[in-house]
C-alpha cells in the first residue's frame, strides 16, 4: 500500500534552488530529509546507515539559547535522530572552518537546557538529550560512498546471497580481503551488494576507515 511520505516536524522547507549550493530531499523510512548543501547530503546519510538508528527529522528542532552577549537567539537544527534505544541527539552541519563558532554554540543551547521552540511559540526544554556538531571530517566522501552502498544494501540484497557468503565468512580465519570473497563468483554485483548488507548488520566490520573496496580488510564479528 503506497504512503504519501511525510516532511515529519520539520519547521521550514528549504528553497529548491539557489546559486551555488547543492539542495534538494530524499527519503528516509518514507519522511523527507532536506538538505541545502552536499555536506549535509552526506551527513544524513551517514547517519541513515548506522544500524542503531530508528528515525530521522530534517530542520528541527528549533532551540531558543542566550548569545555570549546575553542576547536570546534561535537555532535550527539540520536533523533530529531519534537511536532505537529513545536517545534523541540534534545535529548541526557546518564545514570545519565554522567549528569553534559552532562548537560555542552548542554549548549555549546546553546551559538553557535544549530548550525546543514549536511554530505556536510553545517552549519544550530538554527537546533533545544532546546536541552535537557534524563536518566533513566525520562524514567524507569516503564515508558518504560507504553509507550509500549500505542503504542499498537494505533494499536490494539477494537472501540466499546473504546466507552464502555468512557462511564464507563465518569460516574465514583472522583478517581477510573484500576481494577474497569475490573469487569464482558468478554474479560481482550481487556479492558486494550481500557484504555490505552483512557489514550493515554488524556480521563483518572493516579493519580500518577509509573507503570500502576490494583491498579493505574484514573481519568476522558474528
Amino acid at each position: 500500500m503506497f504512503t504519501e511520505p511525510t516532511a515529519g516536524p520539520a519547521l521550514r522547507k528549504p528553497a529548491a534552488k539557489k546559486a551555488k549550493t547543492t539542495r534538494g530531499f530524499w527519503l528516509f523510512n518514507n519522511v523527507l530529509l532536506y538538505m541545502e548543501s552536499e555536506l549535509e547530503n552526506r551527513v544524513s546519510h551517514y547517519i541513515a546507515a548506522r544500524n542503531d538508528v530508528q528515525a530521522i527529522y530534517s530542520q528541527y528542532p528549533a532551540a531558543l539559547y542566550h548569545d555570549a552577549e546575553g542576547k536570546l537567539r534561535c537555532h535550527i537544527f539540520d536533523y533530529y535522530v531519534v537511536f532505537k534505544d529513545g536517545y534523541r541527539v540534534a545535529v548541526a552541519v557546518k564545514y570545519h572552518r565554522n567549528k569553534e563558532q559552532m562548537l560555542e554554540m552548542l554549548q549555549q543551547i546546553r546551559a538553557d537546557s535544549i530548550t525546543g521552540i514549536s511554530k505556536g511559540k510553545k517552549l519544550t526544554p530538554g527537546v533533545a538529550d544532546e546536541v552535537c556538531l557534524m563536518t566533513e571530517e566525520e562524514a567524507s566522501i569516503e564515508v558518504f560512498e560507504n553509507a550509500q552502498c549500505i542503504l542499498d544494501s537494505r533494499h536490494h540484497h539477494d537472501e540466499a546471497e546473504f546466507n552464502l557468503v555468512f557462511d564464507i565468512v563465518s569460516r574465514l580465519p583472522g583478517d581477510f580481503r573484500f576481494g577474497e570473497l569475490l573469487r569464482n563468483c558468478p554474479a560481482h554485483g550481487k556479492r558486494r551488494t550481500a557484504v555490505f548488507r552483512l557489514i550493515d548488520a554488524g556480521y563483518l566490520r572493516p579493519v580500518s576507515s577509509g573507503r570500502i573496496d576490494d583491498l579493505t580488510w574484514l573481519r568476522f564479528v558474528g
